[in-house]
């Protein structure tokens, strides 16, 4: 059975509700359920470890399908996608192994990493101290992406010698998640405020925070990108369904029938050519992540790692205008008609918009434009513009 079959009808039973749970905004923690249970949360496991195998090209193909049964899903996995590439390639076996057993066996991992009175993940307020054999952390998170879904939460905290990551089970005592994202889109993906009040953590789930050369920050951003894919093909497909459900043609009575009017057959093949180019960006950037991935301990693998971030944050920058572009060029093919609440066209946007705006474009742009003008490495300028350089 390939992934595709896999996980197709899953897909189908999640985009079936999507437009309602928009409408209702009802978490999506019986869609999450289904994933779990297909093995979805588990496909970049090694088959060694009791995962699936999958290649990273093969599951941002899965990825973009899933975003286009609902754009809410692949965000609020991203957390765990994101820690489930760090375990992937962690110096220490014993660590490696001990969570890809753990993420086989159905365990989810959400983030909670942002702070709004710190600028930067990398110098958080919030707290870790010595208490016995273990630590006590406290502290408030906001941003939490899909930590309302996960069994275990990682965020970060200023310890004795530093920042250190930290892995917390989402059910410790002291552990409080709130659903208070209030953006106009990706409203479903539990990015509420995280707040940690004297918690228990064990020493084995406190690790340094290390800056070391890595494809995690393409990872981060291919997620958003696989999202915006999905978004397209999503925004396709119902565009379609709205032009051959119509059955009047006001503006051009040539063709009384909508989908007979070759202007309006015109813009469906716009979107349709967009959402391909989309598609194909999205999954050559997989290619490139998983090239420099293929050799971690090579002398090349700092090169590689660059033409991997320069890859994600340029195709960043196309990606979101073209989906932009076509989520709203979309309501050309209806009139007023098309903006009525029973169609929730509008939502394609939302969430496009939202994305996009989550890590700024024109940030990456530039990083793209510096590495290819006079080679400073993506990782080294995007630590300036941390630093305010």
């Amino acid at each position: 059975m390939t992934f595709t079959e896999r996980f197709a009808p899953v897909f189908a039973r999640i985009a079936e509700g999507a437009v309602e749970r928009e409408a209702d905004r009802r978490l999506p923690a019986e869609e999450v359920e289904w994933l779990r249970e297909a093995g979805f949360t588990k496909l970049r496991i090694p088959v060694e470890h009791g995962g699936l195998g999958a290649t990273l090209p093969e599951f941002t193909e899965q990825l973009i399908e899933l975003g286009r049964a609902d754009s809410n899903l692949p965000q609020l996995l991203r957390g765990h996608i994101g820690f489930v590439e760090s375990r992937l390639a962690h110096a220490s076996s014993e660590v490696r192994d001990r969570w890809l057993r753990r993420i086989a066996a159905g365990v989810i991992v959400g983030n909670a990493q942002s702070e709004r009175a710190s600028t930067s993940w990398f110098a958080p307020e919030s707290t870790l101290r010595p208490a016995g054999d273990g630590y006590r952390l406290d502290g408030r998170k906001f941003y939490s992406t899909g930590s309302l879904f996960a069994d275990w939460i990682q965020t970060t905290a200023a310890g004795k010698d530093g920042t250190v990551n930290v892995l917390v089970p989402a059910s410790a005592p002291g552990v409080t998640r709130i659903d208070d994202w209030d953006g106009f889109g990706q409203r479903l993906t539990g990015s509420g405020t995280t707040i940690f009040e004297d918690v228990p953590v064990a020493a084995e789930d406190v690790e340094p925070f290390e800056e070391t050369r890595s494809t995690l920050m393409a990872v981060f951003q291919l997620v958003h990108l696989a999202s915006l894919a999905g978004i397209a093909r999503a925004a396709v497909a119902d565009t379609v369904a709205y032009v051959n459900g119509r059955t009047r043609n006001l503006h051009n009575p040539a063709h009384p029938s909508p989908a007979t009017d070759p202007q309006v057959q015109q813009v469906v093949g716009r979107l349709a050519g967009a959402s391909t180019v989309v598609s194909a960006a999205v999954l050559s950037a997989a290619g490139a992540i998983s090239a420099a991935r293929s050799e971690p301990d090579s002398d090349r693998f700092a090169d590689r790692a660059d033409v991997a971030d320069v890859a994600v944050f340029g195709a960043q920058g196309v990606v979101a205008r073209l989906v932009l572009d076509l989520t709203t060029e979309l309501f050309e093919v209806g009139g007023a008609s098309a903006v009525t609440e029973r169609f929730r066209l509008d939502r394609h946007w939302r969430n496009a918009r939202t994305l996009a705006s989550h890590n700024p474009v024109i940030y990456r742009d530039r990083i793209v434009g510096q590495y290819l003008l006079d080679g400073t490495s993506p990782s080294a300028a995007y630590a300036k513009l941390r630093e305010g350089a």
